[in-house]
């Protein structure tokens, strides 16, 4: 079962990057990042009632602490996009969200075992194929190294506080999570004088990518309840594959040999992992 929330919980995120990146489009990243997280707001409100749970102080506190890792990370990976290329951004951000995962799991005494091993490092190795752009290039920039690395970071941390969260917390700790990454944003906008409102024709898609981006939390926070974090995070960090086949399904991309590669080594992955 955690294997399967965390193929939600990829397939929901790598959803909510494809709209994001629509929305995206028309400038004004910070706008973009705001309004998603509005969005996201109001539908954890609509939907946690709806699952059972009881939380406590501390899943609210570590809900909170995740919506500022997860805002920071999307701010880090939208300005990295701008700075560098996505081949090199992208990439770095989804392998290092996975290791961080994997490495505060080993550390606490959650290590993945026998063919789970083999299936993290694979896993870990097909993000990389299938983010990376069709066209290889050499222009690879400490720019885009930093930000991807700052994006991983970030969205790891937000991967490791929702696992902390108990048991019983049911999804609940997504409401104080969007409202903390709305808060930090708006601080930002406040302090450099940017403006928080996106263009019109980007709403629509930001809306559908808020509500996405909470069905993906809620389905990680789930599995993370029922299964190892050195597990489900590497899982979970395989949304690349999702905005991938949604590009080629509604912009006609073509997928290149070595994302065709990439997304076959994620399938092992999963079965590997799934071994037990």
């Amino acid at each position: 079962m955690a294997i399967l929330l965390s193929l939600f919980a990829a397939a929901f995120s790598g959803t909510g990057d494809f709209l994001g990146g629509l929305g995206s489009r028309y400038g004004r990243v910070l706008a973009v990042v705001a309004a998603s997280h509005v969005a996201g707001f109001i539908t954890a409100i609509l939907v946690s009632p709806l699952l059972p749970g009881e939380p406590i102080g501390t899943d609210f506190a570590w809900g909170a602490a995740a919506g500022i890792s997860g805002a920071l990370a999307v701010l880090a990976l939208y300005t990295g996009f701008t700075k560098s290329q996505v081949a090199v951004v992208s990439p770095v951000a989804a392998v290092g969200a996975a290791a961080t995962g994997v490495l505060f799991a080993t550390v606490t005494g959650e290590p993945p075992a026998g063919w789970q091993v083999a299936g993290v490092v694979l896993g870990m190795v097909s993000i990389y194929l299938i983010s990376r752009s069709p066209i290889d290039r050499d222009e690879t920039t400490l720019a885009g190294l930093g930000f991807g690395a700052m994006a991983g970071l970030g969205f790891g941390s937000m991967l490791v506080f929702l696992s902390l969260v108990s048991q019983d917390s049911g999804i609940w700790p997504l409401v104080p999570a969007r409202g903390a990454g709305f808060v930090l944003l708006y601080l930002i906008a406040w302090r450099t004088k940017a403006a928080l409102l996106p263009y019109r024709p980007s709403l629509a898609p930001l809306i559908a990518a808020g509500a996405m981006t909470i069905f993906g939390n809620g389905a990680f926070i789930l599995a993370a309840q029922r299964g190892s974090l050195a597990i489900v995070a590497v899982v979970a960090s395989m949304f690349p594959a999702t905005t991938v086949l949604l590009a080629r399904l509604f912009f006609k991309e073509r997928i290149s040999p070595i994302r065709l590669l990439g997304l076959a080594g994620a399938l092992v992955a999963v079965g590997l992992i799934a071994a037990v």
